[in-house]
């Protein structure tokens, strides 16, 4: 059966990458969580200039946090991370965004049948998934990332690093979050030269993509009025294509779908 070119939007690779990005971040954090409709959008519109690296800080409170979620290496999301990466970087990227649609909004604790779940949502091979989490690899890969994390001087997170790919010339680092437009005056500026966005796709593409996606995500990602915004959203729900769940007074909107929905199930 074939995909809709939108179906490949989590997993999406840039196609020329003229400017690499370091992104490093702590799965537990609301800020950094609060990131992902930045990293995404950079994704879509600057496929063809960025590539993203995205990197589970592996530092001693965050790799803590993970441990104590954990009641074995099956569940642990510092190492299912990196036995994603293994099946590569797009994989893993779309992984942890389904982790965080599984952990976040109710602050869950993060058990082996999400991590299950979530690999098998982004196309990974869940035999070598299993085989991988129980290698010794995993730790070597775990002391490069701590290296490149100490190289980078990273101090607090969400942190983003910027390199031009010119060897001579140092990289930008950014610490927290900040809006959109800080990041693409970055990636000009190192550029230094004409760049042709590309288009966003619908809302109703972004949500079948993304799964699970919050009011605020949708206004970062489309930048339209909050009024606008959620007239196209009742629009989409009146339509029957769309369900909005809310969780702690914010709403999430995921695919209408006769199954249980994502925060019934978990």
């Amino acid at each position: 059966m074939s995909k809709n070119k939108n179906d490949d939007m989590l997993v999406m690779e840039p196609t020329n990458h003229l400017v690499e990005i370091y992104y490093f971040f702590d799965p537990f954090s609301k800020e950094c969580i609060a990131m992902e409709p930045i990293i995404n959008k950079l994704l879509i519109e600057y496929r063809d200039h960025v590539s993203i690296k995205k990197v589970l800080a592996p530092s001693l409170s965050v790799l803590t946090k993970c441990q104590a979620q954990s009641t074995s290496n099956k569940d642990n999301v510092a190492l299912a991370y990196k036995a994603a990466e293994i099946q590569g970087r797009s994989k893993a990227r779309a992984f942890i965004r389904y982790i965080f649609n599984r952990i976040s909004p109710k602050n869950s604790i993060c058990t082996q049948e999400m991590i299950d779940d979530s690999a098998r949502l982004a196309g990974i091979d869940i035999t070598t998934f299993h085989q991988d989490l129980q290698s010794p690899n995993l730790d070597t890969m775990l002391k490069y990332d701590l290296a490149v994390y100490r190289e980078m001087d990273v101090e607090s997170l969400p942190t983003m690093v910027f390199f031009s790919g010119d060897v001579h010339e140092e990289g930008v680092k950014v610490e927290g979050s900040y809006p959109y437009h800080i990041y693409t005056y970055i990636i000009n500026e190192l550029l230094n030269i004409e760049i042709e966005k590309k288009q966003l796709p619908s809302i109703l593409e972004y949500i079948r993509a993304y799964e699970f996606v919050s009011f605020d995500e949708l206004k970062t990602i489309f930048e339209w009025r909050a009024g606008l915004l959620l007239n196209e959203l009742k629009k989409l729900r009146l339509q029957r294509l769309i369900e909005v769940i809310n969780v702690d007074n914010q709403d999430f909107y995921q695919m209408k779908s006769t199954k249980e929905s994502l925060q019934h199930k978990h």
